[in-house]
């Protein structure tokens, strides 16, 4: 980890932590009560404490090296085309009792007008073997300008998700290659941090040792 800047720890998240899903995309997937729980658990990373922001260093399997806040709000991804707004866990099938059966992966991106996405590929790009998570043919997007989908659910004991079981802080990185209308390529990283206590917290719903 590296230490940067005494100042950020305070700053005000834009509401885009792994689990701070926006409330249209919240409701049909699980209650508002976990709902809130995740969120919870995400900032707690962040508390307005003053203390000097740390970075973790981690580097995707295509060697791109990323530095991700560990105790401030997560840095906005973005070309100037196409935004991450959204990359986040979803516990998915849930039973009478609360408990889920799988987890999903939803995202939300938004382009900046004329781009228009032909086609949109979400590979897990942590570390070998790259895996793909989420390929769209043809997109279309919503309110103008922003491309919102769900991935398919997947079994705890999936390579998607397995890493629920390690018990330490980590990040997973997410490729995102986007190819406009134009002809353009667009390929950003989104880093996510998944803190022990969150995994944790996936781990009882999701009904794992």
């Amino acid at each position: 980890m590296t230490a940067r800047g005494p100042d950020a720890a305070c700053r005000a998240p834009r509401g885009q932590g792994t689990f701070a899903m926006a409330r249209t995309l919240i409701t049909p997937m699980y209650p508002r009560t976990l709902a809130a729980l995740l969120t919870l658990c995400g900032a707690g990373l962040a508390g307005c404490n003053m203390q000097p922001e740390v970075a973790m260093s981690v580097t995707s399997a295509d060697g791109q090296k990323l530095e991700v806040p560990y105790n401030a709000p997560q840095a906005v991804v973005t070309d100037g085309v196409v935004t991450v707004e959204q990359l986040q866990f979803a516990p998915w099938e849930m039973d009478a009792n609360g408990k889920a059966k799988n987890l999903a992966f939803s995202f939300l991106l938004k382009f900046e007008t004329p781009a228009q996405p032909a086609k949109i590929v979400i590979e897990d790009d942590t570390q070998l073997p790259i895996l793909p998570l989420f390929e769209d043919d043809a997109p279309k997007l919503v309110r103008v300008n922003f491309w919102a989908a769900l991935s398919k659910p997947f079994a705890p004991s999936d390579e998607h998700v397995n890493w629920v079981l390690d018990l330490d802080n980590n990040v997973r990185v997410y490729r995102l290659t986007i190819t406009l209308k134009d002809g353009s390529v667009h390929v950003l990283l989104k880093p996510v941090l998944v803190p022990a206590a969150m995994k944790a917290f996936i781990r009882n719903k999701l009904e794992m040792p």
